[in-house]
């Protein structure tokens, strides 16, 4: 190699090595776009990141992050295809595997999605995200033990987090579990108290367990925590009704609680309405004759 060769491999080194030390702050200035939801510039320049940083050892992050930003977007053709590139350039990094399998369910095509989210659990068993995202398309497939598997698996990956707990509680209520449903919603409310969410769904456990007094009692405390929340409401409403079925007394005072709690509620006439049908119905219904004593029985002389 001659000297002028020589002088043009270290000026093109020279120029490669001043283009790579702007990479970080490129990628910094993209992810604050994203921060700040200007989605479209943060993907222009993602894109640009992308041809000028082509053969730079982490541009797949640049990829991976135009993936997850044009599914954002709602591309999810062109979101698809750039978290493609990232994966075939890094296939042991998990983040692209699960940002694909998300949008490849957005898409619908949940059996490639529960491919790629697996691989990502696989290659990162705390990928909390990842074990949600499966977690999610096997509910939408309606495998709900290996839903309920794959949120104890992110319960497991991040303990203190509570939406997966939450989700996890979800499933084992479906799956008629309601002892292990009830532990984790008390255990979400030992996280976050007063979590509206977690109060309501204790009651729909013991409303299923036939406890309907501690039912009545969370659904109360629910709407209590959330009064904008209608959820509550119809379920108590609905309660009180089937209580009132076998015990109106008890239907009626559980009524009287709830309207002294939301007395502008507009459940509260429907239900008293209702409840008044059940009384007037109770009231014209005869009381049962009682059976006449059977015949002494004879014998033949």
């Amino acid at each position: 190699m001659n000297r002028q060769d020589r002088r043009r491999q270290l000026s093109d080194l020279a120029k490669s090595d001043a283009m790579y030390s702007s990479f970080p702050s490129d990628m910094r200035a993209a992810t604050e776009l994203h921060r700040q939801g200007r989605m479209k510039e943060a993907a222009d320049t993602l894109r640009k990141i992308t041809k000028v940083y082509a053969d730079h050892p982490d541009v797949r992050v640049a990829w991976s992050n135009l993936g997850a930003t044009l599914q954002g977007l709602g591309k999810l053709d062109d979101a698809v295809a750039a978290l493609k590139k990232a994966r075939a350039l890094k296939p042991d990094h998990p983040p692209p595997h699960h940002n694909l399998g998300m949008a490849l369910a957005q898409q619908g095509k949940l059996d490639e999605a529960i491919e790629s989210l697996q691989r990502a659990c696989d290659l990162d068993p705390n990928f909390r995200d990842a074990w949600a995202g499966l977690a999610l398309v096997r509910e939408q497939t309606g495998e709900i033990p290996l839903a309920a598997e794959a949120w104890q698996r992110a319960v497991q990956a991040d303990p203190n987090a509570v939406e997966p707990l939450f989700n996890f509680g979800n499933c084992l209520f479906r799956l008629g579990m309601l002892n292990e449903a009830a532990g984790a919603f008390q255990g979400c409310l030992a996280r976050r108290p007063n979590m509206p969410e977690a109060v309501y769904a204790l009651g729909r456990v013991h409303e299923e367990a036939g406890s309907f007094d501690t039912a009545a009692e969370a659904y109360l405390a629910a709407t209590r925590i959330a009064p904008q929340v209608g959820q509550g409401h119809a379920q108590l409403a609905g309660l009180i009704v089937t209580i009132a079925g076998t015990d109106l007394a008890k239907a009626q005072g559980l009524a009287d609680t709830y309207r002294q709690t939301h007395p502008d509620s507009p459940v509260v006439p429907q239900l008293f309405a209702r409840l008044e049908e059940i009384a007037s119905q109770a009231a014209a219904v005869p009381p049962a004759e009682q059976s006449a004593p059977a015949a002494a029985g004879t014998t033949d002389a």
